[in-house]
Formats: C-alpha cells, sequence, structure tokens
C-alpha cells in the first residue's frame, strides 16, 4: 500500500481502542459538532463474525507516532457485499490519507473476490463532510441509500399504547436467543442489504457488542405465535440502543412494532437509560421513519451509504475471509 510520507501504516490492534476513540471523536466534532459513542462503534465493528485485524484493518501512524487515520473493510460473503469505512484525524486532512484510505480499501475489496467475479463495495460517511463525499464521486462512487440516526429522551410517558388484540409481550433471555435469531432473519430478508447469518454469526456479534443483553430483548406474540422482536442495548453513559427491531411479515400493520418499541423505551428507561437512539434506512419499505416519528423520536444526523462495483483481483495472494 502507498501512503504519503511520513505516514507508516501497519494493522489495528485491540490496544489501539483509546486512540481510535480519540479520532472518531474529533472526527465527530469536525464533521457535525458533536461527539456520538465512538468506543461502542469500534468495537461493534471489532465483533463483526468474519473480523480480522490483519487482513481488515489499516492505521496510519505519523512521524510521533499517533494515529492519523484509520480504515476497516468488512465482509460476511465478499460475492454478495462488502463495507468499508475510513477515517483521516481532522489535523491530518488535505495530506492524502483519505485518497489511500479509499485505495487500500479498493485493494483489501478486490483480493477478497475470486477472478470474475464482482460484488458492490459500500460505505458510509456523514452527509456534512463533503470532502469526503467529493472524494467518493470522482472515484466513481454512487449514492445509493441514506440513513438516518434518531433519537429520543427517557422516559416516555407521554405514549399511550394500547395492547393490539391478541398480542402479548415478555422480556427474553438466554434461552430465547436462538428464537430472536429465526425472527430478525426473516423479518430482515427482504431489506436492503439483507445476507444471511447462522446463528452461531450472530450470537459472537451480539456477544462482542457492548451493553448486549438478553434480558433487554423484548418479544411480541401474536395468538400465542412468535410475531417480533426488539434487541436493546444498555450503556454507562445512559443513552440505550433499540440495536434491532423487527416483526415478521404476517403480523404487521397491527401495532405490534409500536408496541415492541415503547416496551423497549420502558424497559431502558428503567435501567436508568435518559436517552434512547436507533439508525434507520430512509427508504425503509416498512414505514419505519413514519413509526419512530410517531413516538417522538428526531434526526440526529445523517449517513449517505455509496457504492462501487469491485471486480476479484488476479493476485494469487488474495485473502478471503
Amino acid at each position: 500500500m502507498t501512503f504519503p510520507e511520513p505516514y507508516r501504516t501497519r494493522p489495528a490492534r485491540r490496544n489501539d481502542l483509546d486512540a481510535l476513540v480519540q479520532l472518531f471523536e474529533a472526527r465527530d466534532d469536525a464533521d457535525v459538532g458533536f461527539i456520538d459513542q465512538a468506543r461502542e462503534e469500534i468495537l461493534a465493528d471489532w465483533a463483526f463474525p468474519t473480523f480480522d485485524f490483519d487482513r481488515d484493518t489499516v492505521v496510519a501512524e505519523s512521524s510521533d507516532g499517533s494515529i492519523a487515520a484509520y480504515g476497516l473493510v468488512l465482509a460476511l460473503d465478499p460475492s454478495v457485499q462488502m463495507f468499508g469505512m475510513g477515517k483521516v484525524h481532522p489535523a491530518h486532512e488535505r495530506r492524502g490519507l483519505g485518497a489511500a484510505l479509499v485505495d487500500e480499501a479498493e485493494r483489501s475489496a478486490s483480493a477478497r473476490l475470486r477472478p470474475g467475479v464482482s460484488a458492490p463495495f459500500r460505505t458510509g460517511v456523514p452527509q456534512t463532510d463533503v470532502a469526503a463525499i467529493d472524494l467518493l464521486v470522482g472515484r466513481s462512487y454512487r449514492h445509493v441509500r441514506s440513513f438516518w440516526n434518531m433519537q429520543r429522551a427517557l422516559p416516555a410517558h407521554e405514549i399511550v399504547t394500547n395492547m393490539p388484540a391478541g398480542i402479548t409481550m415478555r422480556i427474553g433471555s438466554a434461552d430465547d436467543e436462538p428464537l430472536v435469531h429465526r425472527l430478525l432473519d426473516e423479518a430482515f430478508r427482504h431489506h436492503f442489504g439483507y445476507e444471511p447469518m447462522t446463528f452461531e454469526e450472530r450470537q459472537r456479534e451480539y456477544l462482542g457488542v457492548p451493553g448486549y443483553d438478553p434480558s433487554l430483548v423484548v418479544l411480541a406474540f401474536a395468538d400465542n405465535e412468535p410475531a417480533g422482536a426488539s434487541v436493546n442495548l444498555a450503556s454507562d453513559e445512559g443513552i440505550g440502543w433499540v440495536g434491532e427491531i423487527g416483526v415478521l411479515s404476517a403480523f404487521r400493520r397491527r401495532g405490534v412494532a409500536t408496541a415492541l418499541l415503547t416496551r423497549s423505551f420502558a424497559e431502558l428507561a428503567a435501567r436508568d437509560h435518559h436517552e434512547v437512539r436507533l439508525g434507520v434506512d430512509t427508504e425503509n419499505t416498512t414505514g419505519a421513519t413514519h413509526l419512530y416519528d410517531s413516538v417522538g423520536m428526531t434526526v440526529r444526523r445523517r449517513w449517505d451509504l455509496f457504492e462501487k462495483q469491485m471486480s476479484g483481483a488476479e493476485d494469487s495472494g488474495r485473502r478471503e475471509p
């Protein structure tokens, strides 16, 4: 890989976490003027089922040893889709690091594909990062989707929800994890970017994500049949997350999602969380954005997803996840 002088590159390591948190926070402050939960975001990426530090990450160190840039490429099945992410510390902007991260990400993505195979390589950038967007567009990436990060204060006492007829709910446990996997896999099967995951893969991801607790999962049943689930994440900072929420198609339009969401709010508030957040595809076809708006959630920030078709490299040193 070629990075501009005087930067040196190497794979990231787990003991880089604190330095990477500082980089993410500096980037957030420059992009949107506030700081998000960087530590949780980084650890969630590292919990991805196929994650490998040596293959999937790169850091660029400045001459004083500090981390100036960080790149990541993840793929469950590279022939289906791949995801990349890159961040440059604001103090090191306009020195060619962004372009070098894109070059390295594309090289890494291509190396995972067999010759003759192509797949979409996707990367998300804040709506406000004009330089990053211009860089991607100049490299033939196209905007394919936008995602909102939404939030609201807790508790949510003003929301009055009548339990839909025939619907019951209960809190989950570790014994319910296979059921939760089946419900969410089926609920998201026709969503943008869906990719099947085995139960073992999903568990590896959940167990590596900060704040995961099976007793914060809410399950919904329709006439005693499993209908949906909400996986909620705790935080020491008092900001909870609705990590995933899904309802089987046969039980939609009956108020199940609203009931799951408000019960999730109540469970997080009961554990002293003062705020709840979630992410949503703005083109979600099940009406999720309207649902979240109806329960008082507002847009905190927007991410734009860009895509470029990558083809397999002829390099015999190709490495696959």
